[in-house]
């Protein structure tokens, strides 16, 4: 799936799809987000790997009186790359609508400009609909966004002897 999503970019840019990757932590489900963003970026396209409350605290670090960066360019940032992976979707910053507001502005961005998302998280599907809101989710899943669950056990934990 991740594969063939990395081949079928430019396809799935036009129109918009983004892709979902949920699952147990140490599953490789950066890793292959990661691969999939570098072979976008190989074919000349722009992408930006962050994880959610990284990309949540620049935005609420836009107002402070000390600011690298003002709102716009942070908002700028998140919105203009042409494929953005979110990691760790899922961790809490903030209050639940706030969080979602500020979610719901940056992917309703790239969903208007159908700019693609990879979302990954240690969730099922069921949970990432309610750490994102059903108005995030319903946008994902109108542009054929597959959710790819990763069910195996972590490969971190492999080596580890219990």
């Amino acid at each position: 799936m991740c594969r063939g999503y990395a081949q079928r970019f430019e396809a799935l840019r036009q129109r918009g799809s983004s892709l979902l990757l949920v699952g147990g932590p140490g599953t490789g489900k950066t890793h292959l987000a990661c691969a999939i963003l570098t072979e976008v970026i190989r074919t000349g396209r722009t992408g930006l790997l962050m994880s959610i409350s990284g990309a949540l605290r620049m935005l609420r670090d836009a107002y402070s009186p000390v600011a690298k960066r003002s709102e716009i360019e942070s908002f700028a940032l998140l919105t203009t790359p042409d494929l953005l992976v979110l990691d760790e979707v899922g961790v809490a910053i903030g209050t639940d609508a706030k969080r979602r507001a500020m979610l719901f502005d940056v992917l309703n961005a790239r969903y208007g400009e159908m700019r693609p998302t990879i979302l990954i998280g240690n969730l099922t599907a069921a949970e990432m609909e309610t750490y994102l809101g059903e108005r995030i989710m319903d946008r994902l899943l109108e542009t054929g966004s597959p959710i790819v669950s990763f069910t195996w056990p972590s490969y971190r934990r492999s080596g580890c002897v219990v």
